[in-house]
């Protein structure tokens, strides 16, 4: 009788035992709530970027992605604004932008060794700005475009913005966008003038300002004015040339005379983010070859990760390959942002006449 209660014991014991571990087990498995990580960015092709970076970075890292969205300089005032208590974690800005956070004391330098994929970048991406303080996850070119069934001769330079028959269907991009800057340069050059003189261009630029339809802040702005008619000819970047094929009309894009500009954007880490193991997460996420493929396949980034192979179709639409790549010309960024308040007050001035 005792040998059969000690029995009786030890299986009760027993199954306690293998349960109390079942629920530990499952205790441990249960999902947490995901942390939040809120990142800066300009928010065009947010459906993509929703596809590509959003869904699967949060799956991979049980992480709650949250934007805060606009152009370079709404977005940099927030950021000061909120230094002392910063709300965001990652910040994407052009380079001109991010020498500006950089000298405001909004940015932190990057631990390379936190950042596996870095290695894999061009060169001239993995540190673009000195001192570590962000990373060139895309390159983009700056070229003109134009509808070749409302323009017969081609488009060849800066200076056919300024033809008669276009007169009324020209856009430029606002000075307070990344490529702002970069138009009163190709202006200037167009013109005989060059990055240290470019009088030429705001003289110009008073002239063309009756053969503008309207100026852009985001590249959506310029699809929209494309699909709707009312734009012929203009600059573009070229993340956002997929989206202008897509409106249906016969575009040409060109490399003018004046050159190609290059640009990159930069993604740099918050100076006093508590989220910093996220942040790495995620620009070493962006810098992947997984994910810089998917984009430029989706025509939404053209990489910097030389990993990257994509087909010939889809190359001839990106800033792609070393012929085009080693034709880029990268202006001063951080002499353009120490330029950028005196540009946009004397921008602003003239289209306001």
């Amino acid at each position: 009788m005792k040998k059969i209660t000690t029995l009786v014991l030890f299986v009760f014991l027993l199954t306690a035992a293998f349960l109390s571990a079942e629920g530990s087990k499952e205790e441990g498995t249960k999902t947490k709530e995901p942390q939040v990580l809120t990142i800066s960015t300009w928010g065009y092709n947010m459906d993509l970027l929703d596809k590509n970076i959003t869904v699967p970075f949060e799956k991979k890292y049980n992480v709650k992605l949250v934007y805060e969205k606009g152009n370079n300089s709404s977005r940099l005032t927030k950021l000061a604004a909120r230094k002392d208590k910063p709300i965001v974690d990652v910040v994407h800005f052009a380079g001109n932008y991010t020498f500006k956070a950089i000298e405001q004391g909004l940015l932190q330098p990057y631990d390379p060794s936190k950042l596996p994929n870095l290695k894999d970048l061009y060169k001239w991406a993995q540190d673009p700005l000195g001192n570590r303080y962000g990373v060139g996850y895309s390159v983009s070119h700056y070229g003109l475009f134009y509808r070749t069934d409302k323009i017969s001769k081609p488009i060849t330079s800066w200076r056919d913005l300024w033809r008669p028959e276009v007169k009324g269907y020209v856009t430029l991009p606002d000075i307070a966008t990344t490529n702002g800057p970069a138009t009163i340069i190709l202006i200037a050059k167009a013109w005989g003038g060059n990055e240290n003189n470019v009088d030429i261009a705001w003289k110009k630029l008073e002239s063309l300002k009756g053969s503008i339809v309207n100026t852009y802040r985001r590249s959506s702005e310029l699809t929209t004015m494309v699909k709707q008619g009312e734009v012929w000819v203009g600059p573009y970047a070229s993340f956002a040339w997929g989206n202008l094929l897509k409106t249906g009309f016969p575009l040409k894009s060109v490399v003018p005379e004046e050159g190609l500009v290059g640009f990159m954007s930069v993604v740099s880490i918050v100076k006093g983010t508590k989220k910093e193991d996220l942040a790495y997460k995620y620009i070493d996420f962006l810098i992947s070859k997984q994910v810089e493929e998917a984009e430029a396949m989706d025509l939404v980034d053209s990489p910097t990760n030389t990993k990257v192979k994509v087909p010939a179709d889809i190359a001839g639409k990106l800033t792609y390959g070393d012929k085009i790549i080693n034709s880029l010309i990268f202006l001063d960024q951080k002499k353009l942002a120490g330029l950028q308040k005196d540009w946009i007050n004397r921008w602003n001035s003239l289209m306001t006449k």
